[in-house]
């Protein structure tokens, strides 16, 4: 279902831009609509294909806690980016000033979209852009995982260094500030501020975010540190070891 709802929603991008017309918020002619239409319902396919996945990965763990966090954190704060993509759907106040009917939403806060923008990502530089917060999100699945399958190595070879209740801790921290992340870029874009343009507040923010995820990290390093590994029980050895 997911790999359908993706491989639709990938079609219609393409062909829009093989048409050159716009795959987003396109409402301009009854075919731009109907396409934009079946975006949608993909998108909400794709959202309900990963809720089931992440309940699914919350109802049955891995060997590794420290792994089984990370997916399951992963999943949750996922599921929570790919929302964030239905707050560009609704039409902005300058569409609804203006009586604008043939665009429909947009990915700028403050500013229209289409205007100055960073490189490679294409986010908006003058503006709000409630893409950023909807791209951390939607990819928490990658460096979760990838920080317990790091702890992981680092304890099978210095299997000194960190026990498993510590590497758990961790994951809870690092997920806890990711999130933290997801919420400050999607605030700061709702308030129309460009990533690259953050005012006092944000800044304040942004330091109190990484201060508390330092703190939780140098505290669980401070009690976790030197820790005993976990014995294994001896039924569950792998045969012939």
């Amino acid at each position: 279902m997911i790999v359908v709802a993706a491989v639709v929603e990938m079609a219609v991008i393409v062909g829009q831009v093989i048409r050159g017309r716009r795959s987003h918020f396109d409402n301009e002619t009854p075919l731009d609509e109907a396409l934009f239409s079946v975006m949608g319902t993909t998108v909400v396919v794709l959202w309900l294909g990963t809720l089931v996945l992440a309940v699914a990965l919350w109802r049955r763990p891995l060997v590794d806690r420290s792994a089984t966090w990370a997916i399951r954190l992963g999943s949750v704060i996922g599921l929570g980016g790919l929302a964030l993509g239905f707050l560009m759907t609704s039409p902005t106040d300058a569409q609804l000033a203006r009586q604008i009917t043939d665009t429909v939403g947009a990915h700028s806060v403050g500013v229209p979209d289409g205007g100055p923008h960073l490189p490679v990502t294409g986010w908006s530089a003058t503006g709000g852009d409630l893409r950023i917060a909807h791209f951390v999100g939607m990819h928490a699945l990658q460096p979760l995982p990838l920080l317990a399958l790091a702890l992981a190595f680092a304890a099978g070879r210095y299997g000194w260094a960190l026990g498993d209740n510590a590497r758990v801790r961790l994951i809870l921290v690092s997920g806890a500030g990711y999130a933290g992340l997801v919420a400050l870029t999607a605030w700061q874009a709702l308030r129309g501020q460009a990533l690259t343009s953050p005012d006092a507040l944000t800044l304040g923010a942004a330091a109190a975010l990484a201060v508390v995820v330092a703190a939780g990290v140098l505290l669980v390093l401070r009690t976790g540190r030197g820790a005993p590994a976990e014995a294994v029980p001896e039924g569950a050895r792998a045969p012939g070891r």
